[in-house]
């Protein structure tokens, strides 16, 4: 039976399960989370889910940095350093360094996307960064089934090399932010498959 009209009722159980779960992931801006800490177990279950993604020469190129509770003082830390080391106008303005400093207790779970390669490398950088991003998605459907939204977060002050010195990290890809929906989750919409799919069979 084609992929396109196939039956969900003939799928098993757990594969209508894993798809529903990729429909129901929502990136919900940082202002729409709940404060309610994540608990440390859901937290540790979303993280295993990250390092069993599939990563070429089994090079495993993922750290994470979790902060949460008042470990976000760190963040709050990290996140004026890299702002003050940047290119902003404002960058030695108090003022601005300290609204860098809330951004990290505007959520109650950051977790660090941390490129780590080995002196030498096995495999091409981009190959070990696809692998970390799909590390990453791992973790957010996790966090999706555990009712938690989120976004990945890559602005200048998220990538900085700055940024990834002071957590010990070549590079940074970012932060993943999770916390619970404050309002129902958002519907949302895709282009048809057929406008996205050549097959030849």
């Amino acid at each position: 039976m084609n992929a396109v009209t196939a039956d969900p009722a003939a799928f098993p159980p757990a594969a209508l399960t894993v798809l529903d779960v990729i429909r129901a992931r929502r990136t919900v801006d940082i202002g729409l989370l709940r404060p309610d800490a994540v608990p440390r177990e859901v937290t540790e279950a979303i993280l295993e889910a990250g390092i069993w993604a599939p990563n070429h020469g089994r090079t495993e190129p993922w750290r994470f940095t979790v902060f949460t509770g008042e470990g976000r003082a760190r963040l709050a830390e990290v996140f004026a350093q890299a702002y003050a080391a940047g290119t902003a106008p404002d960058r030695e303005d108090e003022s601005a360094l300290e609204a860098q400093r809330a951004r990290a207790w505007r959520a109650p779970l950051w977790i660090s996307l941390e490129l780590h390669m080995p002196e030498k490398p096995k495999m091409p950088e981009w190959e070990e960064q696809a692998a970390l991003a799909c590390a990453a998605q791992n973790m957010w459907l996790a966090a999706t089934a555990f009712g938690l939204v989120g976004k990945w977060v890559s602005g200048p002050v998220m990538v900085s090399p700055v940024a990834a010195q002071a957590l010990g990290a070549p590079k940074l890809l970012g932060l993943l932010v999770l916390g619970y929906p404050a309002a129902e989750r958002h519907t949302a919409t895709r282009a048809p498959l057929a406008d996205k799919v050549t097959w030849v069979e």
